[in-house]
């Protein structure tokens, strides 16, 4: 049978509406779980959704209240979950406080907003430095008794319940931040569709790379969680510094070191592969103070290669290097503000830049090396010794 022209074109328009219904009918390419039509069809038309929205939900995920040591054969929880400090305020943080002040690198939206996407560096009570809501009443009392109302000494006990609680402030954080990806999902409103599918698929990676943080975080505090309620020790190795006089910053936190203090390469970071972490803290004593590294006691430990890397450093070094290497990796750093103000524009740059360089949305590894012809004006170290 002929087809005449006017038939062919009425096929193909029937063909073109059922393939556009199937389309708009298919789940949308953004991975999202709803209908094209309901997702992203026509986004590039919509209004912006609200920048801040994003910030309103992140406030919210991070002050869930939740205690890492129940039922975990820790006994039960007795009060309602407290902020628990991750460096300790009476110990640590007091002793480097003005006026019960601390200075802090922030990178709230809000506040680079204003500074033009530069970081900023703020004054915090040391009430509220350093907290999230990680355990019961109870179970910050015991756990942490020894190094909240003992002097650190370097007690194996002492190094386990630190990294203890700050393993469990990073896998909170991972927790806190899973909402990202759902929350942000709407934020290519009114963009292009180009825009549209690189901002779906940055988000795709940053949620990978935090689940696969997560996975390994919750392994290592698992085992950590074990030794604690068995009292095995010996579940971690700790090398710990002590300084001749006081440092004029306070730090705890914890990474999976992809490489070493020279940049060589440590862990690869595959999505298959479980990362070990490192566990950094420090210590202020009356007239010396002390930085705790830690890792699981493992064959190969990338925290051990890190710690034994340090310890070969000269002695008026090795401040200035435990400094610049947890300002490329950890959070939770507090300055002196005396001391800070007191810093020239050389050193204030090279601060700038390192906390700068340890933030990125994307998960990549900080890549600012530690110099060590920078004087930050630290005192020497006098001893090392391991638990």
């Amino acid at each position: 049978m002929t087809i005449t022209p006017t038939n062919k074109g009425m096929s193909r328009s029937h063909d073109s509406r059922a393939m556009k219904g199937r389309e708009r009918n298919a789940p949308c390419w953004c991975g999202s779980g709803k209908k094209y039509k309901k997702c992203h069809l026509g986004r590039d038309a919509q209004p912006k959704e609200n920048p801040w929205a994003a910030v309103d939900v992140n406030r919210k995920a991070f002050s869930q209240k939740k205690c890492w040591a129940r039922d975990v054969g820790l006994g039960d929880c007795e009060g309602g979950v407290i902020k628990a400090h991750t460096v300790s305020r009476g110990p640590n943080l007091a002793k480097i406080a003005e006026n019960g002040h601390v200075l802090q690198y922030g990178a709230s939206i809000p506040d680079m907003n204003k500074n033009g996407g530069k970081l900023s560096v703020k004054r915090i009570g040391i009430k509220d430095a350093s907290v999230f809501h990680g355990f019961c009443s109870k179970h910050d009392r015991e756990i942490f008794s020894c190094i909240e109302n003992e002097v650190f000494t370097g007690r194996p006990d002492q190094c386990l319940a630190v990294a203890y609680r700050t393993m469990s402030r990073e896998l909170y954080g991972k927790d806190a931040g899973s909402h990202l990806r759902e929350t942000l999902r709407g934020a290519d409103k009114g963009m292009q569709p180009f825009e549209q599918f690189m901002l779906q698929k940055m988000l795709d990676e940053i949620d990978t790379g935090n689940e696969a943080a997560r996975r390994d975080l919750k392994a290592t505090h698992d085992a950590l969680t074990a030794a604690l309620v068995a009292a095995r020790t010996d579940t971690l190795s700790s090398l710990i510094f002590e300084f001749a006089a006081p440092i004029p910053f306070m730090f705890a936190g914890a990474w999976s070191p992809f490489t070493d203090l020279h940049g060589a390469e440590l862990q690869k970071g595959y999505v298959d592969e479980l990362l070990e972490q490192v566990f950094v803290s420090s210590f202020a004593g009356e007239s010396s103070a002390m930085i705790c590294i830690s890792w699981r006691n493992i064959d190969g430990a990338p925290g051990k290669v890190i710690a034994d890397q340090l310890e070969e450093l000269a002695d008026e070094t090795r401040a200035s290097a435990c400094l610049q290497f947890v300002m490329k990796h950890v959070e939770n750093v507090f300055f002196n503000p005396d001391w800070f103000g007191a810093l020239g524009e050389k050193q204030k740059e090279r601060l700038d830049h390192l906390a700068a360089d340890g933030i990125d949305p994307m998960g990549s590894v900080p890549s600012m090396p530690v110099r060590l012809d920078v004087d930050f004006r630290l005192p020497r170290s006098i001893r090392s010794f391991h638990a």
